[in-house]
């Protein structure tokens, strides 16, 4: 493959927890994300997926700024993203947010937020900024006469699809979709993420897909890391994960997976107990508390993401050699 455009290099972010007492010292730190890497690759759509609290959303967030990590490398092209200045960062990268009401300034009407961007960057006259912003409305599929009116008029489908349009007014190389259509109805949903794609071939998107549905990743991703407690656990493509996947915390997400067909057997991996605290990971794998696999080895020894075939890496000790 290419070059990456985007590298993730053992990214962590810890969060301070102060003490109660009079100095307000650290006294622990959450490790909400705690030594991912990952590539991605110009014009292809990268999923991260994982229980709520994972760390995936906190992952995204970093790539564009909005938090500084703790440590490790986010390079894009090859140059670390911190020596860019935030204004050329934001016209390389951009997110589309959960929320799509929160997300907009209910001040300002949909014109004018499609706008904002432009005008921030000095892009344009007010007329070509006008013009450039019912562009963007028709290739949402938002009509011009709603120029001038506030998110509060519009429903949430026509909320995110205004957040679309914002995200792309600058003609970003990469945007980071943080669960973009897991507040909408399924219909609503289906609608937003064919849009995506759409405008994905029409304007050479890359994208990074963070979700918690795996139904929703599978139809649009290519390539896909799964998340747990901080960690990437099992990252392959669309293919290999949903048909040989081979962490057991991969397996048990399938599994609860609902099929509607009574007579098809769903696969088997029941999870147990609770995810552990991030201000207290376990020792050795993160998983093994929950895993029913777990062997000394698995409390003892963190295993590393390793490739177990052409594309395919696990973080596991047993690589589903024990697993059924």
């Amino acid at each position: 493959m290419s070059e990456p455009l985007l590298s993730v290099k053992d990214l962590k972010i810890h969060y301070a927890v102060k003490s109660k007492n009079r100095l307000g010292n650290a006294v622990a730190y959450s490790k909400a994300v705690d030594g991912v890497s990952f590539d991605v690759y110009k014009g292809e759509t990268f999923g991260v997926v994982g229980e709520s609290g994972c760390g995936k959303s906190t992952t995204g967030k970093a790539i564009v700024r909005l938090l500084e990590p703790t440590s490790g490398d986010i390079l894009f092209d090859g140059v670390p993203s911190h020596t860019y200045s935030r204004k050329e960062l934001a016209r390389r990268v951009q997110i589309i947010f959960q929320d799509p009401y929160s997300s907009l300034d209910p001040r300002m009407t949909v014109g004018r937020c499609i706008e904002e961007p432009l005008l921030v960057h000095g892009i344009g006259t007010r007329a070509e900024r006008r013009s450039r912003a019912l562009q963007l409305m028709a290739d949402v599929g938002l009509r011009e006469d709603q120029y001038t009116r506030f998110p509060h008029e519009f429903s949430g489908g026509q909320r995110q699809r205004i957040g679309v349009a914002r995200a792309i007014a600058l003609q970003p190389e990469l945007v980071v979709c943080d669960e973009p259509v897991s507040a909408l109805d399924v219909s609503i949903q289906a609608q937003i993420l064919n849009l995506m794609q759409d405008l994905q071939k029409k304007y050479s998107l890359t994208y990074i897909f963070i979700s918690h549905n795996l139904s929703v990743v599978k139809h649009l991703c290519d390539r896909i890391a799964v998340m747990y407690l901080g960690h990437i656990v099992e990252l392959a493509d669309k293919k290999g994960l949903f048909e040989m996947p081979s962490h057991p915390y991969t397996k048990a997400l399938l599994a609860a997976i609902p099929i509607a067909d009574p007579d098809v057997e769903s696969m088997t991996g029941e999870l147990s107990g609770d995810v552990p605290s991030p201000l207290n990971p376990p020792a050795g794998c993160c998983f093994h508390t929950r895993c029913p696999y777990a062997t000394e080895r698995c409390v003892a020894e963190a295993p590393q993401l390793r490739e177990i075939s052409p594309g395919h890496s696990v973080a596991c000790h047993l690589c589903g050699a024990a697993q059924p």
